[in-house]
């Protein structure tokens, strides 16, 4: 059994000794992770061994009782609402990203054989009801590098010269998490998933908008024709770029959407 867990990622086994002397054995690529164990969780753990031959070089052994009680505390513990948002908090940027990976890997699983990755459908959270007199979403997509996502609309249309993507909804069904995916893939080009919804509703020329915090999944593939360009920058350079816009409610409506997405990220601890 492989458990990605917010102290560490295990692999763990019943190995023929294991059998005669009711233990498992609990495994590791990491030595701090099972010694986080040891010290946070299983103080039962017997000693860790380490093994340059074997496919993880880390394991040590505990009873079987003891290491299912352990698990199941852990997952009684359980009080954040996104994984990799946790890991990145707890065990650092780079622990995240690995763990992304493998979750990116697992999408194969999925029966869309048809669609390509990059154009996978876009994950989204339980149905939502819509907000009154809200008719339009978007998304900040920030990537694992703490760089923002910015379009830049075909002509400057409206006034805007770098923006976020967003749409008004297309018809029955498409308001919230489904919309803001959708207008993101479109513009952009780049699947995304949720990590947190932006508070309020963000006012412009000729809509109300919602907006989530994003992360982008798998690589782009090509944006629509309403788009001219795409480009990732700093928190800060995409402030200047929003502020060559000449819509002077575009462009402030922006600038409020890009500093709560900042805080959000820097709340959530995703920031390097």
């Amino acid at each position: 059994m492989w458990l990605q867990t917010t102290i560490g990622f295990f692999s763990i086994v019943e190995k023929p000794e294991d059998r005669a002397e009711g233990t498992l054995t609990v495994r590791a690529r990491d030595i701090s992770d099972l010694e986080s164990l040891k010290a946070s969780a299983l103080p039962s753990l017997g000693e860790i061994k380490s093994s340059a031959e074997t496919d993880y070089p880390f394991r040590a052994r505990a009873s079987k009782p003891d290491v299912a009680a352990t698990f199941v505390k852990l997952a009684l513990s359980i009080d954040y609402s996104n994984f990799k948002a946790e890991i990145s908090k707890r065990q650092g940027v780079q622990r995240e990203k690995v763990y992304h990976q493998v979750w990116d890997v697992l999408r194969t699983l999925q029966t869309e054989p048809d669609k390509p990755t990059a154009a996978a459908k876009p994950q989204v959270g339980p149905a939502m009801a819509p907000t009154p007199g809200v008719n339009a979403y978007g998304g900040v997509l920030v990537g694992w590098d703490g760089k923002v996502l910015l379009r830049e609309p075909k002509g400057h249309f409206d006034g805007y010269v770098w923006t976020f993507p967003k749409g008004k909804v297309d018809g029955p069904g498409d308001h919230g998490e489904p919309c803001a995916l959708r207008e993101v893939l479109e513009e952009t080009g780049y699947s995304a998933e949720i990590i947190a919804k932006l508070p309020g509703v963000y006012r412009g020329g000729t809509s109300q908008t919602e907006f989530f915090l994003m992360r982008p999944v798998g690589g782009p593939i090509a944006f629509d024709k309403e788009t001219q360009s795409i480009v990732w920058v700093t928190f800060e350079v995409a402030r200047e770029r929003i502020g060559k816009t000449t819509n002077s409610g575009g462009r402030a409506r922006d600038l409020m959407v890009l500093a709560d997405a900042e805080k959000i990220w820097m709340k959530l601890g995703l920031a390097q």
